[in-house]
Formats: structure tokens, C-alpha cells, sequence
């Protein structure tokens, strides 16, 4: 070979190496692009609709990749700027001045919490990467057993994989999980589409959404002619079209069952309920001139007494004392309730033989009786309530850095309860518990009639956490077919029927108080009887 020849080669090879380079450089560019873009289908941000055709890209990316790390770091680069966009309101933690941080470090915390929250999603949608391309995935209708081989139909079985990783194992809550961007919670307001959530729950919702992102993926595959992805290649458009149509029959099946249950005579509600929305934003509770218990208890007070008759809600740490231990509280509160006629469900303290300490809910009977038996938090949030045990052993710069805001923390409750008013049985939660339908499910199972969530989300200021929360409350009152309140401090506040109808609503930064009516059920939905994930 001379030279001429060798250095022509050398060139060739390094213009193929450079396309390469580029070449993966913007399907990396792809993945953050179009993970980013599907967090755009957020409550909060609202374009729901992109939830059907948003994981497209990422199923693609996944079968295209040459190797089984590449299409991980897709997925992982995926998740990441899925989860930074729908997570954004992480960033509204600061200012943290109320916890001693300046500006600039109440900036980075945030950030940085909002880095690490969504960075560990992205390592769930890698691994579920991994676990797509390990598995003998085939664009068949049915799966087979052939010559010792074994086949599984990639439509059925990619959103199986995907919803037992992403909704349950990966984010469970023994590894600090955290729910919260689940997929079927963009679709809180598509009512006629959420009423199966009675027999499948949300994540059978989920399901559904990644099911059809699954056949779009292998109907764009089979008819491109430049996409090579084996995974979803059809040999034939008859096998592509008897794909796509059981699809579509799943989902009419779905929508006509939704359409059916919202036609059904709906039970009259009768029950009078009010929620008090005190609006007492981070600042004036934990600043230089915070508001003692006092202060808080009395605009609560005040706002209580415009309520009429029947039941009546406060916040999370509404009463931020230990009620248990406190009979002058008790007796205060008791005297409103008899006095007004209302069976309060108040956000407090409990404290138990042991010092142990709870976030808690109690309730006051509308006779003046203080049922000492509160409802005690069982899924605590990662530093807010608790400091995970890694931590202890990390330097002391670190440990600042994670300091918990309820100060020692608190300990976990340990089973669901019903709180025995004169009106109705309460099952309660308490804020970040309302993303988890095994506690919602565990109250209704208990014998609430009614579920009830207390939040403060006052650490958040004006984010759109709020009507995350509201999706997630939704999704709780269809699964159950339970009237679901959810009553925030600094809003939104709102009742929500059994149909996820979201019947009255106070928006955030109101201080009032919201009343409606609500009705109570004691039947089972199969979800919650027979709820296994």
C-alpha cells in the first residue's frame, strides 16, 4: 500500500469514527430532548395527550442501540430530564433562610435535590432499559416456545416490565422511593378514562398508556424504512393491523365502561363538609417573627366559625402541639366543636409511652369528645421527616446540608385508621401519602367511608406541587370509590367525588374556608379489595 492509499484509508476511518461520535452524541442529545419534552404532559404544565406518544423516542432509542450500556444511558438521560421537568417544583424550596442557608445555598440545595430526585428515576428507566434488551423480545401478537427458545410478545410484556419497575419495585418506599411521576396522573382530568381504575387502579392506567406507545412504536418501525429496531419490526401489515385494531378494542372497551360508570345514577350527597385553607405561608411560620400555636390555632378558629354545620377540616400541623399531651388544647377544641356543631379532623402532634414522636391527625366529635386515638403518618418524606441512616455516617458539612426540618424527625405510624366522627368514618393521610394507593386502599379497607388528606405544602411556595397533589387525590378517589378531601394549608384545598369530579376548589393563596357536600361508602371496588401491588 503507499502512502497515498494509507493516508486516504486513515482518513475514511476517521470521518466514520467522527459521523459515529456525532451520531451518538445527538441520540443523547434526543434522549434529554424528548425526555423533557414528555414532562411537559405534568399536571401542573397540562399537555396530557403527549403521555400516549412521548415514550415513542425512549422505546426506539432503547431497541435501536447497538449495545445494552448505550441504550441504559439513554434511558437514564431519558428519566433524568423526564423527571427535572415534571419534578420542577423542587426548585420553589428556596429561599431556605428559615433553615439558616443563604440565597446562593438555598439555590443549590434545591437544585441539587432536584438533580439527585430526578437522577434516581433515570437510574429506574435504565434499568428498565437493561431489562428490555436482556429479555427475548418479539414483535409477535403471542409468545411461543420454539427449539428450546423462548419468545415473549413485546406488546404486552414492555409495559409489564415497565410498570413493575417504574410504579412499584423501583420506587419502592424501603429505597426511599418516590411515585411521583407516574404517567397515569397526566390523565387526572380524562374522567371516562380513569373510571377503570376502580378494577386496574392507576397503574393499570399506566399500563394502558405505555401499551399504546408500544404499538405506535412498532407501527412507525415496520412502515420506516431508514429506523432499524428489530424489537418492533412486523413482518406484515396484517400482523401490524391485527396489533394495532386489539389495541384500539382495549381502549374502547375502557372508554365504554368509563362512559358507562359516569352515566350511572349517582348517590345523592347530603353531608355538609368545610375545609379550613389558613394560608400561613413558610416565612411566617418559621422566620424571626414566627406565629406561636396560638396565633395559628386562632386564625383557624376564626375561619371555622364561618363554617355551617357537619364536618370540618384543618391542615397538616394545623395544631402544631402535642395534642395528646396537651388538655387545654383538647379542651378549647372540643368546646368549638359542641359549640358549632362540627366533628373537627385536625393536622397535629402526637407523641406516644416511648417519646416518640408523630405526625398525626386527630379528631374532635361534634359532642365535644377528643378521641385520643390519632392517625399517625406511616410514609415519612426523606429529609423533610426523617434523615435516612446513610446519612449518619457521611461528614458533618453533609450532614448540615440534609438537616431535616422537623428537627430530630419523626417516627413512621404503622397501620391505616378510621377516625369514628359522629357524621362518618374517616380514613386520613397526611400529604406526600396521598401518590401511594396501598395506604388509601389500607384506610378503605379498614372501614373509612370518607378519605381525607392533610398537606403543608407552604415549603414549596406558589409550584404547581399542588395540583400534582390534586391528580394524584383523584386517581385515590376512583380507585376507591371514596369521596376524597384534600385540604392544604396554602392551597389548593378541594372535594373530589368518586368519579375524580373535583366538586369544589380553593386555589392556592387563599385564606378561607371551602364547603361542600359529600356523601359515604363502605363498598369495596375490587382495586381495593383485591389490591396485590
Amino acid at each position: 500500500m503507499g502512502p497515498s492509499a494509507f493516508i486516504e484509508n486513515k482518513l475514511v476511518a476517521t470521518s466514520a469514527r467522527n459521523r459515529n461520535i456525532f451520531s451518538t452524541v445527538g441520540q443523547h442529545f434526543a434522549s434529554v430532548f424528548f425526555g423533557a419534552l414528555l414532562g411537559l404532559s405534568a399536571p401542573g404544565i397540562g399537555l396530557w395527550f403527549y403521555a400516549w406518544v412521548g415514550l415513542i423516542p425512549l422505546l426506539i432509542l432503547v431497541a435501536s442501540a447497538k449495545r445494552k450500556r448505550e441504550a441504559a444511558l439513554k434511558a437514564l438521560l431519558f428519566g433524568l430530564a423526564y423527571n427535572c421537568v415534571y419534578l420542577n417544583w423542587y426548585l420553589y424550596l428556596a429561599p431556605l433562610d428559615w433553615l439558616g442557608f443563604s440565597d446562593l445555598e438555598s439555590n443549590l440545595l434545591a437544585g441539587a435535590a432536584l438533580f439527585i430526585v430526578s437522577f434516581h428515576q433515570g437510574l429506574i428507566f435504565a434499568l428498565f432499559a437493561l431489562i428490555f434488551r436482556l429479555l427475548p423480545l418479539k414483535s409477535t401478537m403471542i409468545g411461543h416456545w420454539r427449539s428450546g427458545q423462548l419468545s415473549l410478545p413485546a406488546l404486552w410484556t414492555i409495559p409489564l416490565i415497565w410498570v413493575v419497575l417504574v410504579n412499584k419495585l423501583g420506587n419502592a418506599h424501603c429505597l426511599t422511593g418516590v411515585p411521583w411521576s407516574m404517567l397515569e396522573y397526566s390523565q387526572y382530568k380524562q374522567l371516562p378514562l380513569i373510571q377503570v381504575a376502580s378494577i386496574i387502579g392507576g397503574i393499570g392506567i399506566e399500563y394502558l398508556i405505555v401499551l399504546v406507545n408500544v404499538i405506535l412504536s412498532i407501527g412507525f418501525v415496520t412502515l420506516s424504512k431508514t429506523v432499524k429496531a428489530k424489537t418492533f419490526s412486523v413482518t406484515g401489515k396484517g400482523a401490524l393491523a391485527l396489533q394495532g385494531l386489539t389495541t384500539l378494542v382495549v381502549l374502547l372497551a375502557v372508554l365504554t365502561y368509563g362512559f358507562w360508570r359516569l352515566n350511572e345514577k349517582q348517590v345523592v350527597a347530603t353531608i355538609t363538609l368545610s375545609v379550613v385553607q389558613p394560608n400561613v405561608n413558610i416565612e411566617m411560620q418559621k422566620s424571626e417573627h414566627r406565629y406561636t400555636v396560638l396565633d395559628l390555632v386562632n386564625q383557624q378558629v376564626a375561619l371555622t366559625k364561618e363554617c355551617p354545620q357537619g364536618i370540618c377540616i384543618w391542615p397538616e400541623s394545623a395544631v402544631p402541639t402535642r395534642l395528646s399531651k396537651n388538655p387545654s388544647m383538647q379542651d378549647r377544641l372540643g368546646k368549638l366543636a359542641k359549640t358549632r356543631n362540627l366533628d373537627l379532623v385536625v393536622g397535629s402532634i402526637d407523641e406516644d409511652s416511648n417519646g416518640q414522636v408523630y405526625n398525626a391527625v386527630f379528631a374532635i366529635r361534634s359532642d365535644g369528645t377528643f378521641l385520643p386515638q390519632a392517625y399517625r403518618k406511616q410514609y415519612l418524606v426523606p429529609f423533610g421527616e426523617y434523615t435516612p441512616v446513610l446519612v449518619n455516617y457521611m461528614p458533618a458539612w453533609i450532614k448540615r446540608l440534609t438537616n431535616t426540618p422537623a428537627g430530630a424527625g419523626y417516627a413512621s405510624g404503622l397501620r391505616a385508621s378510621v377516625l369514628e366522627l359522629c357524621r362518618a368514618r374517616v380514613s386520613p393521610l397526611i400529604c406526600f401519602e396521598t401518590i401511594s394507593p396501598e395506604l388509601a386502599s389500607a384506610g378503605a379497607r379498614a372501614g373509612g367511608e370518607l378519605l381525607v388528606n392533610v398537606s403543608d405544602l407552604a415549603w414549596f411556595h406558589k409550584s404547581i406541587i399542588g395540583e400534582q397533589m390534586l391528580a394524584c387525590a383523584v386517581f385515590r378517589a376512583v380507585e376507591n370509590h371514596r369521596f376524597f378531601v384534600f385540604a392544604a394549608n396554602t392551597g389548593p384545598s378541594a372535594i373530589i367525588s368518586p368519579s375524580g369530579t373535583i366538586r369544589s376548589e380553593l386555589s392556592q393563596g387563599l385564606k378561607m374556608a371551602l364547603s361542600g357536600k359529600v356523601a359515604l361508602f363502605s363498598k369495596l371496588t375490587p382495586f381495593t379489595r383485591w389490591f396485590i401491588f
